[in-house]
């Protein structure tokens, strides 16, 4: 008897250790994924703020910082921003509207040829490399950087409407190059409707946004159905964008234009850096 106590008494204390472990493993996986959900949406704060800033939805930031800092692939880097870029553009989109910055004859025609064109190269990222993908995406950042920085855009702002070939021709780029990478579109319309549009650059970010919103809607589901979207990190990111992109609109129309172009420069060529030096 005193023997089958030993061992009922053994067997209780070990089922108690077991239970002790198993109940600390479980209070630290919640604070692991409690501080990358703290980390989450801190990180996207702060890309909300520069995508309100920028008009961009915080993605240009987020994609190689995803990539280079967290270890996402490229496809799953572009898709995950994809979600925080559509939520932060949307509240900046409204922002941009309440001050009257878009001319709606001209905005629709260039965000049904982007939302189209979108839809089409947005398939393509299915047949292209990571590691591809990933350089030809810096590249064009780089590149980009270089012609907005010493470009003499987006210090005027046309009254007279944009020309329909102008109009359809902005629209198919700008869906062709957010299909493939996510903001692509946003980055080069910018400067083109500073330039072919005499728009101001508050003006070509509000067209910009109204491009950007449904082409990243119809991107996200293509992306989704992928499973290129890491939805956990992409709510937390959006949680953060959200807060603080009007923050950053704000800050964009107070800015002068010479002074947020070079800034929106500065930014793509870290960003395109830091992608092409990733691994």
């Amino acid at each position: 008897m005193r023997v089958v106590g030993v061992g009922a008494e053994t067997s209780t204390v070990g089922r108690l250790r077991e239970l002790d472990i198993s109940a600390n493993a479980r209070k630290k996986g919640i604070i692991v994924n409690l501080s990358e959900v703290v980390l989450f949406v801190g990180l996207g704060a702060i890309v909300g703020f520069a995508g309100g800033l920028f008009a961009i939805g915080g993605a240009l930031i987020a994609i190689p910082l995803l990539t280079a800092a967290f270890g996402f692939t490229q496809h799953d880097s572009q898709g995950t921003a994809m979600v925080m870029a559509l939520a932060s553009a949307s509240v900046t989109l409204v922002i941009y509207a309440r001050k009257k910055l878009l001319r709606i004859r001209d905005d629709l025609v260039m965000a049904a040829c982007s939302t189209a064109v979108g839809l089409v190269s947005s398939q393509m990222v299915h047949y292209i490399n990571d590691r591809t993908l990933q350089r030809g995406f810096g590249a064009f950042l780089i590149v980009l950087a270089v012609f907005v920085w010493f470009g003499h855009l987006g210090e005027g702002d046309r009254s007279a409407p944009l020309a329909a070939p102008a109009q359809g021709g902005i629209g198919v780029l700008a869906g062709a190059l957010s299909g493939l990478f996510v903001v692509g579109g946003a980055l080069v319309s910018v400067p083109l409707l500073e330039r072919v549009a005499e728009y101001s650059q508050q003006r070509a970010q509000a067209t910009v946004l109204l491009m950007l919103v449904p082409a990243s809607a119809i991107g996200l589901v293509v992306y989704s159905s992928a499973g290129y979207v890491r939805w956990d990190e992409a709510l937390a990111l959006a949680t953060g964008a959200v807060g603080l992109a009007p923050l950053g609109t704000r800050a964009a129309l107070a800015m002068k234009p010479r002074v947020l172009r070079r800034s929106f420069a500065v930014v793509q060529a870290g960003a395109g850096i830091l992608l092409i030096a990733g691994r």
